[in-house]
């Protein structure tokens, strides 16, 4: 969610990606519903947090072996092989797996802002995986998930064949799309 209010689906930089719609936001009346008191979900707390934290933008797409993931300019963060004794059964497998990647990257710039909580946008290129387990990863790494699948025009379809790149040696802050609600 923006500082504005703005629903997620009204934003100018989906890129033309699918948003996953997420029950709290009324987009009839453009009205970003946080509950409040003791009827209030750790969730929706934990959105009202990330609110005014780090709203951070990744590209994501995995192949059976490997995995990408992409700045919010569309440039390789990270493109690595899965660990050598995983193996997946299933493209939908690996772009689970790769998803987690994802979410687990963010989560370390999160931390590395200090943020409590952020916001993740996360563009994967397939679909069909688990998306409880993303969200579950996700709220578990302080990050509220804002999913959206885009096999067309996703970045990290374009990832570096027989190239590795290491996140480790890119700065964390370059995937902080906008720091919402922050003067």
């Amino acid at each position: 969610m923006t500082h504005d209010n703005t629903p997620p689906d009204s934003r100018s930089d989906s890129g033309g990606a699918d948003l996953i719609k997420s029950d709290n936001v009324d987009t009839a009346a453009g009205v970003y519903v946080v509950p409040s008191g003791g009827n209030a979900t750790p969730e929706t707390r934990m959105e009202d947090v990330a609110a005014r934290g780090p709203y951070l933008v990744l590209w994501n797409a995995a192949t059976l072996g490997t995995f990408t993931v992409c700045r919010p300019d569309g440039v390789v963060f990270w493109h690595a092989r899965f660990h050598a004794d995983v193996v997946f059964d299933s493209a939908v497998d690996a772009a689970k797996a790769g998803a987690l990647q994802a979410v687990w990257i963010a989560a370390k710039a999160r931390e590395e802002w200090g943020a409590d909580v952020a916001t993740l946008r996360l563009t994967v290129a397939n679909q069909g995986f688990d998306r409880a387990a993303i969200e579950v990863a996700a709220i578990a790494s302080g990050l509220i998930l804002e999913l959206a699948v885009d096999p067309g025009t996703n970045p990290a379809l374009a990832h570096p064949v027989g190239s590795w790149i290491d996140w480790w040696t890119h700065d964390l802050g370059t995937l902080i799309h906008r720091r919402q609600g922050l003067v």
